[in-house]
């Protein structure tokens, strides 16, 4: 599965040439890794250069370029060097970007970089020294296979229903990527995805990053098709897996127009932001962690509302880093001892939405004390703390699944008054992501004294049911066990949907 992806990113291959600002007295030898290229490329005295020294690694750290750009590697350390893409040691991700050898010092290794994406390399005799190569720009001046539009070809044979499995098949479907595949194959994404929720019963485990897998490996075997074939249950993980396949696979020639296509089928404020947000992990992941980029990105979204959910992605994935070993690169936006960073850092635009995933981090930063977190959101900025306690609501909801009044307690670290609401909607949100969360959102709502508290609950869980209640009769059975004081306004939800 992994390798699957990793060798998915080698789409778009072109052939161009453009120089870079002059650089002289350097070797000129080249060591070429192509088997079709002669045995030696002739470097071009004015390609922009990546200079290798002994005491900063590679430098600089990173390069931006046009696609057919052509690039030198010169070694000016005291001992060879071997320039070639992440993953160490595999260097799977663009396989070609390999010297193939070792590099003596004084001498030139030389690439043409001539497909669009961020591209990280290191020294494999000394893999902690890195850099990135930002190949962008020349639209039109190409083709590629991310240049022809998706289609959504849906599967001809319907997939089979599973039957009843053995707990232990649950277990296997987390630990074994060969039999998530033949899972997704023979009962498609939707009932697999099923399958993971389920399994969360049998042992402690979220099954948001396994289905983040499971969409992967379905758009390697239906293409775009995968987002109409995935459901969302473990809170989307597989539409995003499949959106980070997506980009890994075609970049972002396309941007606008792949996203119309992949979030076509989403029926709903609600779904549609999924989507959105999907699109921000796997743009996070294109540009192999590069915060900054992947938020001006998602600002090339249509509407505002789009470019928030795409941000959302974007954070969300900084921390929980669900393709960072596939990339070959972790993020460099978190610090272990600032648990605010990056919010604090970028544009005063982005800071909310930041926030909205920030506890996820805050979390280890202060080892799971729920108090401390609580305590970091209120020195939030003000513009973001309601967002920070929604967040840390979320994470309240995840760890006190089973024990609806720890997930209370938990918001009663909060201020009392809209911040403490903010903790409630969040932890509740976050119980009732598909169907099975109905009765653990109704008791969290059920505990709860104070009247305002009460009412945002409620509020919640009638919206949400709107939106993932759509079987025959489950809003009216939802309905009917809710408070007495709310079941007129459930009942209004339902004429109105």
């Amino acid at each position: 599965m992994l390798r699957l992806l990793q060798l998915s990113l080698l789409a778009l291959v072109i052939a161009a040439c453009a120089p870079g600002a002059a650089m002289h007295g350097e070797p000129t030898r080249a060591y070429s890794p192509f088997d079709t290229k002669p045995d030696s490329e002739v470097v071009h005295p004015e390609a922009p250069l990546i200079t290798y020294t002994a005491a900063d690694g590679f430098v600089p750290k990173r390069l931006d370029v046009e696609p057919g750009t052509q690039v030198r590697f010169y070694n000016a350390s005291g001992d060879a060097f071997w320039p070639a893409s992440n993953i160490h040691p595999t260097h799977a991700i663009l396989p070609e970007l390999d010297s193939n050898e070792e590099i003596p010092p004084g001498e030139t290794w030389s690439f043409t970089f001539q497909s669009r994406g961020y591209w990280r390399f290191h020294n494999h005799l000394a893999p902690g020294f890195g850099g990135l190569v930002v190949v962008q720009g020349g639209e039109g001046e190409f083709t590629s296979a991310g240049d022809s539009p998706l289609s959504l070809r849906m599967p001809e044979v319907p997939f089979e229903a599973p039957e009843a499995i053995d707990p232990r098949e649950y277990v296997n479907l987390f630990k074994d990527d060969a039999i998530l595949v033949r899972f997704v194959k023979q009962f498609g994404p939707e009932h697999t995805v099923r399958l993971l929720k389920e399994g969360e019963q049998y042992f402690d485990v979220d099954c948001h990053q396994r289905a983040h897998d499971l969409g992967r490996a379905a758009f390697r075997e239906f293409g775009a098709s995968a987002f109409a074939l995935s459901g969302h249950e473990c809170h989307a993980g597989a539409f995003h897996g499949a959106t980070e396949a997506l980009f890994a696979s075609r970049g972002i020639v396309n941007l606008e127009e792949d996203v119309s296509t992949i979030c076509a089928l989403a029926d709903s404020p609600f779904f549609r932001h999924q989507c959105v947000h999907g699109v921000g992990h796997g743009l996070m992941a294109w540009t192999t962690y590069e915060l900054h980029d992947a938020l001006r990105l998602c600002d090339e979204m249509p509407t505002e509302l789009d470019q928030a959910s795409c941000h959302s992605g974007v954070f969300m994935e900084n921390v929980v880093g669900g393709l960072s070993g596939a990339m070959g690169h972790t993020t460099q936006y978190l610090k272990d001892d600032d648990p605010h960073y990056p919010c604090n850092v970028v544009d005063e635009r982005y800071v909310p939405g930041c926030y909205f995933y920030q506890t996820s981090h805050m979390i280890n930063v202060f080892d799971r004390d729920f108090s401390r977190v609580a305590q970091a959101c209120t020195e939030a900025p003000e513009t973001a703390r309601g967002h920070c306690f929604q967040s840390y609501g979320r994470d309240v909801g995840g760890v006190t699944r089973k024990d609806p009044m720890l997930a209370v307690q938990h918001c009663g670290h909060a201020p009392a008054g809209p911040y403490r609401v903010a903790c409630i909607e969040g932890a509740v949100q976050d119980r009732f992501w598909e169907a099975s969360g109905s009765e653990g959102a109704l008791a969290m709502c059920g505990l709860l004294v104070d009247q305002a508290e009460q009412d945002a609950c409620y509020r919640v869980i009638i919206a949400r049911a709107g939106e993932v209640l759509t079987a025959q009769g489950q809003y009216d059975a939802f309905c009917a066990r809710i408070a007495e004081a709310w079941r007129g306004g459930c009942a209004d939800g339902r004429d109105g949907r």
